[in-house]
């Protein structure tokens, strides 16, 4: 087996155990994104370098720690700005994007702590980088929007190579140990639902890559942030090919091709309707943009057209995984102004760009 090969084969292992293999493919659409997002983070580090890329992220996220906070107050009902009500929002999202497996929040003497076993940033071998960036600004926003009073303190991230993330809830004027983190008063468990549990992971897949894209844009530009992206973005395609091609036993018609696209694309089209086999092709249109709702302050509540590009990138690479005769393209966004978005598959005209390189031959021996 290739070394590329054995790396898909463990990235699979990982996410099967993290999350079970129900819940795998289940969430295959948002665990796809979740890489995603790792990528635009890694490529904006590497092109801006770490600490100018969390400069700019970090106000960013401080507001969206605002914003849970203030879902968290309306769905429960929170009045006071005591620890437990600090501690709650992060609490209640990460729940959900650990699917479930979490400890019941702790609550020992005026500290709350959290601990949770699975996190997207361990399977995909996310720089440590991203927990600052997301985790440790958004805790920031959330203490300034109920108590500023308040920190979160993290002492382990599976990003860094340990066996879970926890954080602890305190008073800045607080003292504590790491050895003794004070008696046991209650624990607060959190039974979440399926459908409030895939609407946290939806959106942290989605929000993330929707601020690190427009982070990036902001520091290099629209046409710079595809450059630095797509590469990763393709490679996380094929990825994804080789193992839904794995796991249909090797078979790449076009039926299979289509299952395996619409596995990714259904969740994000509203729809539980195949994609249409026609004229040797696939195709399926899009008439309402599954985003819509994570973007409500962009005009028309669209993403930017910059992340769509980015999953296009995505199911280019599955396609050219699971059956290299044929590609993969939108050729219509609403991101982009488009009524509806549209995309096909169809072989390639390895015919036509056979006779457009003896036409440029040609052209060069011309005077």
């Amino acid at each position: 087996m290739s070394n590329r090969a054995n790396a898909d084969e463990e990235l699979a292992v990982m996410a099967e155990k993290a999350y079970g293999r129900d819940a795998l493919y289940s969430n295959i659409h948002c665990l796809a994104l979740f890489e995603c997002e790792v990528n635009m983070l890694r490529a904006l580090m590497d092109e801006v370098g770490t600490n100018r890329a969390l400069e700019t992220i970090r106000p960013f996220n401080i507001f969206v720690g605002k914003w849970i906070a203030g879902m968290a107050k309306q769905r429960f009902a929170l009045q006071g700005d005591d620890v437990e009500a600090v501690a709650m929002p992060y609490y209640w999202a990460h729940c959900g994007t650990s699917n479930g497996r979490i400890k019941p929040m702790e609550i020992r003497e005026g500290k709350a702590i959290v601990e949770l076993y699975a996190c997207g940033s361990e399977i995909f071998h996310a720089p440590p980088e991203i927990c600052v960036a997301v985790s440790h600004y958004i805790a920031e926003g959330m203490c300034e929007a109920i108590n500023p009073n308040y920190e979160f303190v993290f002492t382990h991230h599976l990003a860094n190579g340990d066996d879970r993330c926890r954080y602890v809830v305190k008073k800045k004027s607080d003292k504590f140990s790491l050895d003794n983190l004070g008696r046991l008063e209650r624990n607060i468990p959190l039974d979440l639902t399926q459908a409030e549990r895939d609407m946290w992971v939806e959106w942290e897949a989605v929000g993330d890559l929707g601020t690190f894209t427009f982070m990036s844009i902001e520091l290099v530009g629209s046409q710079r942030t595809i450059e630095i992206v797509a590469p990763l973005q393709r490679s996380t395609g094929l990825r994804l090919g080789a193992i839904l091609k794995r796991d249909a036993g090797g078979k790449n018609d076009l039926s299979t091709l289509r299952d395996g696209l619409d596995l990714l694309c259904c969740p994000y089209s509203q729809t539980e309707s195949s994609a249409l086999l026609s004229d040797g092709g696939i195709e399926k249109e899009i008439a309402d943009c599954p985003f819509r709702q994570y973007f409500p302050v962009n005009p028309n509540n669209l993403p930017i057209h910059e992340m769509c590009m980015q999953l296009e990138e995505v199911l280019k690479g599955i396609c050219e995984a699971m059956n290299p005769d044929y590609e993969f393209a939108f050729d219509r966004m609403m991101s982009k102004g488009d009524k509806t978005c549209h995309w096909v598959v169809r072989k390639k005209a390895i015919e036509k760009s056979a006779r457009q390189q003896e036409s440029s031959q040609d052209d060069s021996f011309s005077y």
